[in-house]
């Protein structure tokens, strides 16, 4: 439709001219001494115009011979790029498919061209660390330490990658490079947070996972699990320094304080620093919020005087959870170390009559041989000795069965 629009065009203009130039009687005289040419003026217009058609043309041909090398050059420019730019995908997709040294040769044919030269060497950098070639990856690296436009990826890159390796201060270095500027990067305060942790740097580790805990950047289950390793690595750090631990302690927030992982690091470390009233307090605070066997089991071992006002608060407790062999254990070792031997005795038989307990056998084997009952207290032993071999065979069975009661019990010999 639209060529025959543009010949009907032509057509109605060339019909135009024709019905004017019907009307043009003027001449054109030429002298060319000794020479004369006589024209009509519609002839020598037509004549103009194809000289004009001429030299257009010849213009055109001799600007195309002109710009023909550079014409070449961008040729070649582009060929390159786009072979740069195939390579450049065939390295990437390698990388993903876990073909590390094919996406490395890739990578190599990729940087032909300045434009995703930085991006190959990255995706190099990547595929060298993989095999674990890193002074490969280093050259990688460092051939992409110009490109500023790139900074950012390769401070990531390098960070993440020198972490997986186990070069910590290199990592962290980049880390704080990259956060130099004041913008917070999510991705690389996880690989601050990881490095942290290999290098057992906890005071950093918890700074860590609180400033990703604000922004949601961290598993709920993961964070709780990493700030209670931070903490109890933090107490066991101070376990040589009673005044240092006790102030360490006090200065954990209450609510990381009341878990029960951390309450009982920090009872057992305080107990055997020669902190038992910290110790005490400690459990008591945490047993409020969180019922376990093992702070009753730790609780029984810290040795506070008078120990009749822990023995009141333990039977405090009686009144809300009458039917816990754990409590009731607990009770029996505080009325035993006050030679309550009364108490102590029903205490400790109510509690194994509602789950017998290796624990609770020593108990009453030593309650018995301290009455003077050693036939009894033999007997107590032995069943204890065989209940301790049973517990040790089922851990042994499943190693990831909680070891709460094979812990507690184990302690109790040294009361």
């Amino acid at each position: 439709m639209k060529a025959l629009i543009i010949t009907v065009a032509i057509a109605l203009l060339a019909v135009s001219l024709a019905l004017v130039a019907q009307f043009n009687d003027g001449n054109v005289v030429l002298l060319l001494p000794p020479h004369r040419v006589d024209l009509s003026f519609n002839f020598f217009l037509l004549l103009l115009g194809l000289l004009l058609v001429v030299v257009y043309w010849l213009a055109r041909g001799v600007q195309s011979l002109v710009d023909f090398p550079e014409r070449v050059r961008l040729y070649r420019q582009r060929r390159d790029e786009i072979g740069s730019q195939r390579a450049l995908r065939d390295a990437l997709k390698a990388l993903l498919e876990g073909r590390f040294a094919r996406a490395e040769r890739a990578a190599r044919h990729a940087i032909a061209t300045g434009e995703s030269a930085g991006l190959a060497a990255l995706i190099g950098a990547r595929a060298a660390h993989r095999m674990q070639q890193t002074e490969r990856r280093d050259e990688w690296l460092e051939s992409v330490a110009g490109d500023k436009d790139l900074n950012t990826a390769r401070l990531v890159s390098s960070a993440e990658m020198w972490a997986e390796s186990r070069e910590n201060d290199r990592a962290l270095d980049a880390v704080d490079r990259l956060q130099a500027s004041g913008s917070r990067h999510i991705h690389a305060m996880r690989i601050a947070l990881n490095a942290n942790l290999q290098a057992r740097r906890w005071t950093e580790v918890l700074k860590s996972v609180r400033a990703l805990e604000k922004r949601n950047a961290l598993n709920e289950v993961a964070a709780d699990k990493t700030k209670r390793l931070a903490l109890r690595e933090l107490l066991r750090d101070k376990r040589h320094d009673p005044s240092g631990l006790e102030a360490h302690w006090n200065k954990i927030p209450v609510a990381d304080r009341q878990r029960p992982e951390i309450a009982l690091e920090g009872a057992h470390l305080l107990n055997r620093a020669g902190r038992p009233r910290a110790a005490a307090m400690a459990l008591e605070a945490a047993l409020v919020h969180h019922w376990d066997e093992r702070l009753l089991d730790e609780y029984a071992r810290t040795v506070v005087l008078p120990a009749r006002e822990r023995i009141e608060r333990a039977e405090g407790w009686l009144k809300t959870h009458p039917q816990d062999p754990a409590l009731l254990r607990c009770l029996g070792l505080l009325c035993l170390r006050e030679q309550l031997w009364g108490k102590a005795r029903s205490y400790l038989e109510e509690s194994l009559r509602l789950r017998q307990h290796p624990a609770t056998l020593l108990a009453l084997a030593r309650l018995a041989e301290t009455t003077g009952q050693e036939a009894e207290a033999t007997r107590l032993y032995r069943e204890a000795a065989l209940g301790f071999e049973g517990v040790m065979a089922v851990r042994d069975v499943d190693p990831d069965r909680p070891a709460a009661q094979t812990r507690g019990a184990g302690r109790d010999n040294a009361i």
